[in-house]
């Protein structure tokens, strides 16, 4: 890797960075931002020989890519936890436990990101190992060891609180406590 490409892709960032933004700002919605900025200069990067003079029509293009393929993970995402919310759990005795589980995990699941949604996927439903599912998503494995780190965290967090919100105790506790 060059210094004259690195000095080159910076200029080209700082000159173009805020234009990107407000493009993905305008189109998506505020937790995809970043991602989607972040996902249009990785491509620019790996894509940096092939971009013209005039480089933003070609960056802003670039981004509704991006964008695309972000609203289509969002929609996959979506249907997923529809599918979850719809699958008819087998009757047994302790049903009221597992359906208060399900809709907990699923009520967690939705809480990720939809870059978070999708790394838990592939790591942990696809089998995939961090170092593959970043090939996957295009990243470094630093960057989605990170990301994996933070979203289980973030699901393990979430599932908690949804797991307490559903738990008998809390039901019959909010129902008679007056405060």
């Amino acid at each position: 890797m060059s210094d004259d490409r690195k000095t080159a892709f910076s200029a080209l960032f700082r000159r173009h960075h805020v234009a990107v933004r407000r493009y993905v700002t305008r189109r998506a919605w505020p937790d995809a931002v970043e991602d989607v900025v972040a996902q249009t200069f990785l491509v620019a990067w790996r894509r940096f020989e092939e971009i013209p003079a005039d480089a933003l029509p070609w960056l802003l293009t670039t981004a509704r890519n991006c964008l695309a393929n972000h609203r289509r993970g969002a929609a996959r995402g979506a249907a997923l936890l529809e599918r979850l919310r719809s699958e008819p759990a087998a009757a047994r005795p302790d049903d009221h436990v597992r359906t208060a589980q399900r809709e907990a995990l699923v009520c967690a699941f939705a809480a990720l990101s939809d870059a978070e949604r999708e790394l838990v996927m592939l790591t942990h439903w696809d089998g995939l190992t961090p170092r593959a599912a970043a090939r996957v998503l295009g990243l470094n494995a630093a960057q989605t060891r990170t990301r994996l780190y933070r979203a289980r965290r973030t699901l393990r967090r979430e599932l908690a609180g949804a797991l307490d919100r559903s738990s008998p105790t809390a039901t019959s506790r909010s129902a008679h406590d007056p405060a």
